[in-house]
């Protein structure tokens, strides 16, 4: 009875932010960007993803995506990709001003 109360994590790394949308809402969950949204966010590609693929999540719950564009001035040819924050959370506890 429980387990038809959870939904496996899709993998969205990859997918535009709008599909990855998308794929969460069809398996239940809601993919929330975790950065200001591009200009225009439906043609960026989500660069990571927590929790991972294959997770089982209680329905509803949130997937956490982060989609950074290319920048066209970067001519290093990298293409390592972009690391997800090791702690994306607020920086100043909510109901607070950040200090002087």
């Amino acid at each position: 009875m429980g387990e038809s109360r959870r939904a496996v994590v899709p993998t969205l790394v990859g997918l535009s932010t709008a599909a990855a949308h998308d794929a969460a809402l069809d398996a239940g969950l809601l993919a929330v960007l975790q950065q200001p949204a591009p200009a225009d966010p439906s043609s960026v590609p989500v660069t990571a993803q927590r929790p991972a693929p294959g997770r089982r999540l209680h329905r509803g719950a949130q997937v956490r995506i982060w989609a950074v564009p290319d920048d066209p001035g970067d001519d290093s040819g990298g293409g390592g990709g972009h690391r997800v924050p090791v702690n994306p959370g607020p920086k100043t506890p909510a109901g607070t001003k950040p200090g002087p």
